[in-house]
Order: C-alpha cells, then structure tokens, then sequence
C-alpha cells in the first residue's frame, strides 16, 4: 500500500508543480473551511488540493526506518543502533512548562535510535546563532516540526530559511551526522494565515539525505480516542546545556479533534519534537503528534496540560506529501 501511495504522489508532486508554478504566494488566500485549513503551503509558494491527497492515499501509517549502525561524533561505526527509552544517561522558541516533578532524562550519546532521528534546529540572526526549536526526521531529506518553528506566531513571513541549520543526533559539542540547510519551509494554511494551534504544525525539506543515516520516526492516524496511551517526547530543551538532548515520558490525557494533551515536561526549544509511542504494531517510534505548546493558552481543561497538534488524516496526508516533494 505505502509503495503504491509513493508511485501515485510521484505523478501528483510533478503534475501540481506544473499546475501551480504561477500561483499566488500562500498567505494570499484566507481559508474558510476545514480543507482550506489543511491546505499545505511552503515558502516557495506551492500548494495542492488536499482533497486530492485525499484520493491517492489511503494508508493510516507509516514505519520507522531503523539506521544500521550507530555513528561516532568523527562520523565512524559504533556498532549496530539501539533503543533507549526509559534509561537516565549519564534563544529558544516555546513556553517552559514543567508539570510536577521534571521527569526528563538525557539521551547521550545522541546517535542512538530514536534518537539519532531527532534533530535540534538552529537559527543565526543579526550574527547570532540560538536554539530554535525540536524536529524529527520522516524521510531521507524531510524533518517534521512546530508551525510556530517556520512562521511565526501573529508573523507576516516565513523566518527566513538561510537562517537555518539542522543537526540530527547532536549530543552538545558531539556532531556525529553533520549538519544541513534547509532548502524550503513548508506548513499549512491554518497556522500561516490563522495561527490556530491544532494546525501549529509544519516541515522542512533539508540540501542533504541525513534521513538515510539516521534512520526516521514513524507516524500514524485514527480518528479513535488516544487517551491512555503510553507516550514519549524528545528534544532539544533550552534550559540544558546547549545541544544537549532530553526524553520524558507520559501518556496522552485528553484527545480533542486536532490537538492531543500530555504531562511531558518541556521548556523553550522542545517546539516541534515527536510525541510518539511504541504501542502499534511494526510502527516502531511512531509519531502521533507535534510537540507545539506549553500550559498557558492550551485550552486543555484546568490549562494544566502541555499539547501539540494531533497527527490526523489530514496531517497524515500532508507529511506523505511533504516527504515526497
């Protein structure tokens, strides 16, 4: 089913891109439905009818892809990759929101799987170079991460996309897979021309294919309630020493139509990192939302609740396309 969804979205990538060579940029049109709302747009411009997405996939996930070798920071083999979850190992953008007691533990080295999947971004502006936020990659040249990460909050313009540099795996000064520009930024018309949080999600295609190195999250759908469902969180959190890689565990608490909320603790520079699980079947680190928001302005009952975008069929469809661009 996957490699048929990759064949038909080949054909539609090449014929939208035809189609929509002279198209208006994306913050031109003022969306007014739910489709208008999960059209996708990107900083170049281009667009595509989600009904269409709609038509050409009709898969509900898709598998993580498993690096086969661990990468030392000098870039050679540390062996065959593993998992780590739930082992404590010895200018940012987002809301510090840490819920109780911070149960968060660092992953280092930073090469392992999931790990090594998880990529801190950073932005140099006026000569200075920050923390920016969290993504994940899906692909061999596409990270998943916050909205709010490629187009500001209330902002008129995409950030500017040579102020980018994306680090996969980065373990502080350790830098086992490198790092890449970013060649487009891409996000849907309900963060871009509305700012509405379930729709705080967005993508970056990358100069490089680190994602055939690092190994790729899987992600997944279903209209089904997730509450109860065992979760983990990992990014790139501001409050540590830079660079540094940080996990947390919890489980969804309260599902809502396009947002999922949880108790993972996370600070300024964790925006756009994976919520995922291991609960589905030869899914392996699967994705089922984008970390996007702290306690102030969730709208989660109490507001006690951290949140991000759920991953739904929509976001599903679009993340395909993304990857296939």
């Amino acid at each position: 089913m996957e490699n048929r969804a990759r064949r038909t979205l080949g054909v539609l990538v090449a014929t939208a891109a035809l189609a929509l060579a002279a198209a208006a940029t994306p913050a031109a049109a003022t969306p007014t439905s739910t489709v208008d709302m999960v059209t996708p747009v990107s900083d170049t411009g281009g667009t595509i009818n989600p009904a269409v997405l709609a038509e050409r996939i009709d898969e509900t996930m898709v598998r993580a892809t498993r690096p086969a070798a661990r990468r030392g920071a000098d870039g050679t083999d540390r062996g065959p990759a593993a998992e780590v979850e739930g082992k404590t190992e010895p200018g940012e953008i987002g809301i510090s929101s840490i819920i109780g007691t911070d149960n968060r533990y660092q992953t280092t080295p930073a090469d392992w799987w999931p790990a090594s999947s998880t990529v801190q971004i950073t932005r140099t502006s006026g000569g200075v170079t920050r923390g920016h936020c969290t993504g994940w990659m899906i692909g061999a040249d596409t990270l998943i991460t916050a909205g709010h990460c490629v187009y500001p909050r209330n902002g008129t313009a995409w950030y500017p996309r040579n102020e980018f540099t994306v680090w996969p795996g980065r373990d502080g000064g350790s830098t086992p897979y490198g790092s890449c520009s970013v060649a487009s930024l891409h996000s849907v018309a309900g963060w871009v021309n509305s700012f509405i949080n379930g729709y705080d999600y967005g993508a970056m295609k990358l100069n490089c294919t680190v994602g055939n190195s690092t190994g790729t999250f899987g992600f997944m759908w279903t209209s089904a309630s997730q509450n109860g469902t065992s979760t983990y969180n990992r990014g790139y959190s501001g409050d540590k020493s830079f660079g540094t890689q940080w996990a947390s565990s919890d489980q969804i608490r309260v599902t809502q139509s396009t947002e999922l909320f949880y108790h993972h603790d996370t600070v300024g520079g964790n925006s756009g990192g994976p919520v995922y699980t291991y609960s589905v079947t030869d899914c392996g680190p699967c994705a089922v939302a984008v970390h996007a928001h702290g306690l102030h302005g969730s709208g989660a009952p109490n507001n006690n609740h951290n949140s991000g975008p759920r991953i739904t069929e929509s976001a599903f469809n679009n993340f395909i396309y993304w990857r296939d661009l």
